[in-house]
């Protein structure tokens, strides 16, 4: 017998919602995404959907949204309003000014009480040494300090938010071992939603948080690691 060598072929969001609601308990097995009423489950499982892979945010930063944003720094200018897809920015960022891009400058993350404590903060610089994020509003907003006296790009680290679900022929923004952890935990909200029994409702709840943590556990950087043994000795000081 031959083996497959082809991978599974994505679903779609309309398809997902099928099988949540079958999971569910609520549809038949034989049921379609074209059937009696689905249009408007499937318009609660989309809303539905949004609410899961949005919350997914606070579970811990996904390797899927994960990425470099290049800021176009503008001499004179050190405050900077990220675009509304980014949800954060993190670590320290890269500075490569226009006249000498090869040749690439730290710039640190600070905190907003170290922000608060530069006593200078119009003080200028042909680079900026570091930056804040200010998350208080819809959009991140970085600050950078000194002030740069030249133009250049700001390659930093962020996380963006996951695409919405609002057309049903594409499939969700997570690789394919989260389809079925968003199968589970769709059917456990629309079993919710639904009134079904107490411990139909727990045992979705119980299912689909354990897959959410293994499919959390697998979805981080995977660089490489050197463990170090650190010991004492009759010499050690």
């Amino acid at each position: 017998m031959t083996i497959s060598s082809t991978p599974s072929t994505p679903i779609s969001i309309a398809t997902l919602v099928l099988l949540a609601y079958k999971r569910a308990g609520l549809l038949p097995v034989e049921a379609t995404t074209v059937g009696a009423n689905m249009t408007a489950k499937i318009t609660h499982g989309k809303q539905l959907l949004d609410l899961i892979m949005d919350n997914l945010a606070v579970e811990g930063f996904i390797a899927r949204t994960m990425g470099f944003h290049d800021l176009a720094i503008v001499a004179g200018t050190s405050s900077y309003t990220l675009p509304d897809s980014i949800l954060d920015v993190h670590e320290d960022a890269m500075f490569a000014p226009t006249a000498n891009p090869d040749s690439e400058l730290v710039c640190s993350q600070i905190d907003l009480a170290t922000w608060q404590t530069l006593t200078v903060k119009t003080s200028e610089s042909p680079r900026p040494q570091l930056y804040a994020a200010f998350r208080s509003g819809a959009t991140v907003v970085v600050k950078f300090w000194p002030v740069p006296s030249d133009a250049g790009t700001m390659r930093m680290k962020t996380v963006r938010l996951l695409g919405d679900n609002s057309t049903t022929t594409n499939t969700p923004d997570l690789q394919r071992y989260w389809l079925d952890v968003l199968v589970w935990i769709l059917a456990y909200y629309v079993a919710v939603d639904s009134s079904m029994p107490a411990e139909k409702i727990g045992f979705l709840a119980q299912v689909s948080e354990q897959k959410k943590r293994d499919a959390l556990r697998y979805s981080f950087e995977h660089p490489s690691q050197q463990a170090i043994v650190n010991y004492h000795t009759q010499w050690s000081q």
